[in-house]
Parts: C-alpha cells; sequence; structure tokens
C-alpha cells in the first residue's frame, strides 16, 4: 500500500548511460546461473546511486528472467485485440450492476475530482475486468528482465522467440530500436519501485501483475501509482486492489491529465489516450461510458418516478 505522501517524488537513483555500457557491454562477466542476467540490471541501478538495500529487498525475489513476456509484448498487436468483447450486452450488464454496487463511493468521488463515474467504470472494465484480472506476473522480474534489453545479445535471445510472421513484420533494426526505448522505460519503473521500497513499502518487490508489469485494478505502472495514486477511502494508505483507492487514483490521473466532463468527445478522447496510448482503446472506454449511463437512465426510470434520470446521470460531453 501507498502512503499518500508518495504522490509527489523524485527518483531515488540517477540514469547512467555511462554505467549501461559498461554493465552491458559484451565483456561483463555472464554466468550459468538463471539469476544473474537480472543481477547486471541490480548492478547497473546501484552505480546509478540507488539504494543498495533497496535494491537487494527488490531482487532477493526476482525469479529467472521473464523472457516471454518481452516476447509477447514485441508479438500483441492492439488493432488485433478484440475490443469489441467489452460493449457486449452481458460485459455492459456487469459494469452496471458494479456500478450500483460501488454507486455512493463511486459518486463521492467523482465530485471530488469532477470526473463522471461513468469513465471510472469503463476504464475499470476494459483494464481489469472490473478488478477481476489483474495479472499474476511478477512485476520486479518482469521489468528488469525488459532492461535486459540494453544488451544486444538478449535483444538477440528475444528474436529468436519470434515467429517468422513477426520477425517479417518487424525487421531486425526496427526490433532491436523498439527493445531498446523498452529497457529504458523498465529502467524508469525499476526506479520508481525503488523508490516505493526506500520510502517503507517493501511489499511492491512481491506484486504481481500484467506482463508489462500494470498492477492493480487501474492496471497502473509504478511510477503512475508513485504520480496519481489516491487514497480515496482515507485511511492514510493507497492500495489499487481496494475499490476506493482505485476509483480515486483513476479520477486523479484523469483530472491531471486534463479531463473535463463538459469536453467534446474529440478532447475526451485525447485525455484517455493518456492512460492508453492506443485509438480502438479510448474509443472502446468512451463508447462503454456512454452505454453504461445509457443503462443506469434507463433502469433509473424504471424504478424512480422523482428525480429526472438525466440530473443523476448527465452526459459529461453535453
Amino acid at each position: 500500500m501507498l502512503a499518500p505522501s508518495f504522490r509527489s517524488w523524485k527518483p531515488a537513483c540517477v540514469s547512467l548511460v555511462v554505467a549501461a555500457s559498461v554493465i552491458f557491454s559484451g565483456l561483463a562477466p555472464r554466468s550459468v546461473h538463471a539469476k544473474e542476467p537480472l543481477d547486471r540490471v541490480r548492478r547497473l541501478l546501484e552505480a546509478e546511486g540507488c539504494s543498495r538495500h533497496a535494491l537487494s529487498v527488490l531482487f532477493s525475489s526476482a525469479e529467472s528472467p521473464a523472457y516471454g513476456n518481452v516476447a509477447l509484448s514485441m508479438k500483441i498487436r492492439e488493432t488485433a485485440l478484440n475490443y469489441e468483447a467489452f460493449l457486449d450486452p452481458s460485459s455492459l450488464a456487469k459494469a452496471e450492476q458494479f456500478w450500483r454496487l460501488h454507486d455512493e463511493t463511486l459518486h463521492r468521488i467523482g465530485a471530488a475530482y469532477e470526473v463522471d463515474p461513468s469513465i471510472i467504470v469503463a476504464i475499470l472494465l476494459v483494464e481489469s475486468a472490473l478488478g477481476e484480472r489483474t495479472g499474476n506476473h511478477p512485476v520486479a522480474t518482469t521489468l528488469a528482465t525488459f532492461a535486459l534489453m540494453l544488451d544486444p545479445d538478449e535483444r538477440e535471445r528475444v528474436w529468436g522467440m519470434l515467429s517468422a510472421q513477426d520477425r517479417a513484420r518487424w525487421a531486425r533494426d526496427r526490433f532491436h530500436a523498439r527493445l531498446e526505448r523498452r529497457a529504458s522505460w523498465a529502467l524508469n519503473e525499476l526506479r520508481a519501485l525503488v523508490t516505493l521500497i526506500d520510502r517503507g513499502m517493501p511489499e511492491a518487490a512481491q506484486w504481481r501483475g500484467s506482463y508489462m508489469a500494470a498492477v492493480g485494478w487501474p492496471q497502473f505502472l509504478p511510477s503512475s501509482l508513485l504520480h496519481y495514486g489516491a487514497d480515496g477511502d482515507g485511511d492514510g494508505t493507497v492500495d489499487l486492489n481496494r475499490p476506493e483507492d482505485a476509483f480515486a487514483s483513476i479520477a486523479k490521473y484523469l483530472k491531471s491529465h486534463g479531463w473535463r466532463n463538459d469536453a467534446v468527445p474529440e478532447q475526451q478522447e485525447k485525455v484517455v489516450l493518456k492512460y492508453n496510448n492506443s485509438r480502438p482503446y479510448a474509443r472502446t472506454v468512451l463508447e462503454a461510458a456512454r452505454r453504461l449511463r445509457d443503462l443506469r437512465i434507463a433502469e433509473h426510470k424504471k424504478t424512480s418516478t422523482s428525480t429526472p434520470a438525466q440530473a443523476l446521470f448527465p452526459d459529461p460531453s453535453s
């Protein structure tokens, strides 16, 4: 769980390109032990000035490198994902029931952040099936394996795991360039984990999440949790597997990136793209939110004749 004081943070260590070039060079000693490649990542972070204690905690539970996750990331194409499944009537009915179950909390948090509850529920639907599928991949190990991709030999290892079709789609140069960028991204996320541990959150080393190291109901990366994690239930901590904190963290993220309930759909789409830079994703989330509001309005009309439905469930874009 994340203490609210962690919301504003500075990295516990600073990137050193020279250290990376030495530690990941072909001259770096290699061991036959399965976990040794990850130790090179630990040594890089230590050279940057990261806390030795935090690194010890972070890597003490590391598993064998998750090369399969890296290969999977080079196979999955966002445009090929079946986002239509989230707009299926049965999925939306489940999400509408979830909204009703948490109606009071969603209304309170939505009002506090000026973020319509429908968009919070829609994001949870797409990200983690309303908190039911948060992933079981070891986060620290996954990120450390991505960080290994600074080494061209490690990238070649993943290249060998791809099908001929995927290799043809990428081409070797583009493949290497993409994984080098992913390695830099992963190092930044590892620094965020070090910061969490260094500030009294050792359980971060044990987190399990998606194959891309996203955690909790909102599927936040460690750095997003540090920036936007919010204490929705007032217990002094942030736990993204608790509904109140998950709702508040999503609302804070959207609000911080410019969400306005009365913005035009095009502007709202731009904000959702900050959450996940996929246009099919963003459009599915916004359409799911619209349909969920329609479901709530229809249900309200059946059960109440006092308060107009549109007053309780206004269209954020109108």
